[in-house]
């Protein structure tokens, strides 16, 4: 069902089969209200979205067996997939629906929606431990007998994932799901979270989810749908996620950026060339009447949207997923907390991080040190072992890989006996750079800001000097005395190595 074609940090760049067509993802899937749309479904396919979601709660009590007969395609009149809520927003907004999960299964089967999601009971924001784990329980048992009793039609059924903020509640969930065999899974009650702000609790809960989902399977997020948020879910490992944000900001006159959303009345110039904005100046979109003027701003707002996606997709394809990511952080304080998780979670990112790429890395400042290639070179470097008891440490050059730099021509010229001993360059990022190893992506391939950094900021350096003395019997060391960053190392030998400072190492 999910054929995965390329992948950076925990995105994905994917393909879903589908009873209407195939689903690149990452894939934003636009909210159609069944009974109030004011956007042609027609429109925003031709914009480029393949996949919507509508609600199949509301259109089950405005059309009855009407939608039954026509089939949901033909009540939206969109000739693509379609994703349908069960009422589960409903009931987080209004406690309860007049329906029946089996019932709602039942007319979602009919309806012949390609995407179905059981009628679950969304834990949102705030819950009591308790509480939340008896919404988990009721989702978990509601879930278990609607997959029992679905028929193999070609839908793909979505596993609602909830616990909210309580993460040992959102792994049994996530876990429940797997084990029952649902295709593709679904994380609920995000809104309330970005609401509040809440954007690390947010990742915390993907994360968390995500470690119990086998990578062949798609992980769709409820109510994500504004482009600061979007590479971040990307990133994070959600394939799809829907949103009515582009008609409810409309609504309030907010037009989105690429960087937030700005009020219609504080705009001077548009800064987008979108249908929309390339027919009218700010003033006269100001002055249309008001229904047609809340179309014209959602139809920028989805395009807008669009751009979004298609440039975390490019990034992903450029291997620079972690350097957009963490430019977007820098839009809003509270986006900057989610950088911790990434920090945090170097581990979960290695795994779908190829270790390889054809563009060079660019390493900034502290938070680099935890980017999955550079920490995927740290664990080669720890791995390393010379039989050489003579060390020399110099600055990374700027020419790579070392053995070819003007820096090592020059050691060779002052020390003779270079087969004797061990050469290492040195990245605050990357750690120690065995001469040998110099070569192995990333060490040979990226770019690093030239600022002063300070040693006490980066752990993994220490970590990987640490290991690589204690694997290496080293009986002197030769370095340059005028190094900052590095005397702060070597205070941290063991007082049996001599320590030969120099000023200058490469020139007598």
């Amino acid at each position: 069902m999910f054929e995965i074609l390329k992948s950076d940090l925990a995105g994905r760049i994917g393909v879903i089969h589908t009873n209407h067509g195939k689903i690149e993802t990452p894939a934003y899937v636009p909210v159609i209200h069944p009974v109030k749309q004011t956007i042609p479904a027609k429109k925003i396919k031709e914009i480029g979205f393949d996949l919507v979601i509508t609600n199949a709660y509301i259109t089950r009590n405005n059309y009855g067996d009407e939608a039954i007969k026509k089939g949901i395609h033909n009540i939206i009149n969109f000739d693509g997939a379609i994703m349908t809520d069960s009422g589960g927003y409903q009931v987080l907004e209004y406690g309860d629906v007049k329906v029946l999960p089996p019932e709602m299964a039942e007319f979602e089967r009919k309806i012949l929606t390609d995407f179905a999601i059981p009628l679950d009971k969304p834990t949102g924001y705030g819950l009591p431990w308790k509480k939340a784990e008896s919404y988990v329980n009721h989702t978990l048992k509601v879930s278990k007998k609607t997959l029992e009793d679905s028929e193999n039609n070609g839908q793909i059924w979505i596993g609602p994932i909830q616990g909210g903020e309580h993460f040992d509640l959102v792994a049994k969930s996530t876990k429940g799901l797997v084990d029952m065999g649902f295709q593709m899974l679904a994380l609920g009650s995000p809104v309330e979270f970005m609401e509040s702000y809440e954007y690390k609790l947010l990742a915390q809960m993907i994360v968390t989810a995500k470690k119990q989902i086998p990578h062949s399977i798609p992980l769709h997020l409820f109510g994500a749908g504004h482009p600061l948020t979007i590479p971040f879910a990307v990133a994070l490992g959600c394939d799809t996620f829907d949103s009515a944000s582009y008609m409810l900001y409309a609504k309030q006159e907010r037009y989105i950026t690429d960087d937030g959303t700005r009020n219609l009345s504080d705009i001077s110039v548009f800064p987008c060339n979108c249908e929309v904005c390339s027919k009218y100046t700010p003033d006269e979109l100001r002055q249309l009447e008001i229904h047609e003027k809340i179309n014209e701003i959602a139809l920028h707002n989805l395009y807008s949207i669009k751009n979004e996606v298609d440039k975390v997709k490019q990034t992903i394809h450029e291997g620079r997923l972690w350097e957009y990511v963490l430019k977007k952080a820098r839009a809003h304080p509270k986006l900057f907390e989610m950088i911790d998780i990434f920090t945090e979670n170097s581990n979960y990112f290695e795994t779908s991080t190829p270790k390889f790429k054809e563009k060079a890395i660019f390493l900034y400042g502290k938070e680099d040190q935890y980017r999955p290639e550079v920490q995927s070179y740290h664990k080669t470097v720890r791995k390393f072992k010379s039989k050489k008891k003579t060390l020399i440490i110099t600055k990374e050059s700027n020419t790579k890989p070392a053995y070819l730099s003007h820096e090592y021509f020059s050691l060779k010229q002052k020390f003779k006996e270079m087969k004797n001993i061990q050469v290492c360059q040195y990245s605050p990022h990357l750690g120690l750079i065995p001469l040998e190893i110099s070569d192995v992506f990333p060490a040979s391939h990226h770019e690093t800001s030239r600022l002063k950094f300070n040693p006490a900021e980066f752990p993994t350096f220490e970590n990987t000097w640490n290991v690589f003395f204690k694997n290496n019997q080293f009986s002197e060391i030769y370095f340059d005395k005028t190094d900052e960053f590095l005397k702060y190392y070597i205070k941290m030998l063991p007082k049996d190595i001599k320590k030969i400072s120099k000023r200058n190492l490469l020139f007598k």
